[in-house]
């Protein structure tokens, strides 16, 4: 009982490493209440089979306005970007973007970091109001500079 009230009154849920694939359909991982984005592993753009891809669940309560921006797979990373405009927003801020990362052990943290950073920016100078959570598996990587 108390698991169920805690993760309802969650806003975002962020999951990596999700291993799902177009034989599972959405209605097979859709939850009631949340809006669901996900990103499967195109093994085509990310060169591997197994494993990989993202998905993430919106509150619908949180937010009733919600839209898979974008989403990005190489062999360095994955990611996913989610907009959101929760009914409750503080006037400082025009959206809330949720990006979803996934980043392999295998991979060049340096090279991994410059393709999720070269997003990250050009959503910035198209939402410069715009508050960014950035969340996921990183493995091996630090996101502080040296």
């Amino acid at each position: 009982r108390t698991t169920r009230r805690e993760s309802r009154d969650c806003c975002v849920f962020v999951f990596t490493e999700t291993w799902l694939s177009d034989r599972v359909p959405d209605t097979a991982i859709q939850l009631d209440g949340l809006a669901l984005f996900r990103v499967d592993r195109d093994s085509a753009l990310c060169g591997k089979t197994r494993g990989g891809g993202l998905c993430v669940y919106i509150n619908t309560e949180w937010c009733k306005n919600s839209v898979l921006v974008s989403s990005y797979c190489s062999p360095l990373v994955e990611f996913m970007i989610v907009r959101c405009r929760p009914v409750y927003l503080p006037r400082e801020f025009t959206a809330v973007l949720i990006i979803s990362v996934y980043i392999p052990p295998g991979a060049t943290t340096k090279a991994a970091l410059c393709e999720l950073y070269s997003a990250i920016s050009g959503l910035q100078n198209t939402h410069p109001d715009g508050l960014f959570i950035v969340a996921g598996d990183f493995n091996h990587v630090t996101l502080t500079s040296p």
